[in-house]
């Protein structure tokens, strides 16, 4: 029992997979490939977007630190000009703090442009696979739906005249047997008359009539035969 139900689960699962088989549409699976990468170019557009802002963050953080160290030089100049040393030195101390964090952002984004290259490029190849799994995509689904139309085809002649609707060898011999019976009723009726006095006897008169009305028109020189039909010359 067991074996019979697992043969017939087999053979349901086989059947499931041919029809999924049968009906899969090689361009929509093809579709669906490019949508899903067009979906992973989305996400990593999405990515190089945030890591370009975070450059130009730091790229604008290192100028305004550049420009925060060079107007403390400017106090710190000009407070040493003045005499006033403690407002020198601090305008100095800031001048230098300034330059570290513009060093900072610098490095920083010496470091992260590379990177950005890096993820632009594979972004560029992202697309270019796009577009071709686009143009793949589309022969693709021409290619299978002229297949699909090819395979239609055959098999519509190749099944023409398969099932044409007639039994043409049942009429032909339904037409042999009609004239079988037809024959077989002809020589019936020849052998009824063939043993029917009557037909006999007026067949004989009939003949004795012909040969009478000849022999007066000068027709005959001999009696009929017994065929029937009437020998004899003709007076010229």
């Amino acid at each position: 029992m067991f074996g019979l139900l697992k043969n017939i689960w087999v053979q349901l699962t086989g059947a499931l997979h041919d029809a999924v088989d049968n009906n899969s549409d090689v361009g929509r699976t093809a579709r669906q490939g490019v949508r899903e990468l067009q979906q992973q170019i989305g996400k990593a557009e999405d990515s190089i977007a945030a890591v370009d802002a975070e450059l130009r963050l730091m790229r604008k953080d290192h100028q305004t630190a550049l420009k925060d160290a060079t107007k403390w030089d400017q106090v710190a100049r000009t407070a040493a000009n003045e005499g006033h040393r403690e407002e020198a030195l601090g305008a100095i101390n800031n001048q230098v703090l300034a330059e570290e964090r513009a060093q900072a952002y610098e490095k920083n984004a010496n470091d992260l442009a590379p990177s950005l290259t890096v993820l632009n490029q594979q972004l560029a190849e992202l697309r270019m696979q796009k577009q071709q799994r686009d143009t793949a995509a589309t022969l693709l689904e021409a290619r299978s739906k002229v297949a699909k139309a090819k395979t239609k085809a055959a098999r519509t002649i190749g099944n023409v005249g398969q099932n044409p609707g007639v039994d043409f060898e049942a009429l032909d011999r339904k037409v042999d047997r009609q004239e079988a019976t037809a024959a077989a009723l002809s020589d019936m009726a020849s052998a009824r008359a063939a043993l029917n006095p009557e037909l006999r006897l007026a067949d004989i008169r009939r003949r004795d009539s012909v040969a009478a009305k000849a022999a007066e028109l000068g027709l005959l020189t001999v009696e009929p035969t017994s065929s029937g039909q009437i020998a004899g010359d003709k007076h010229e």
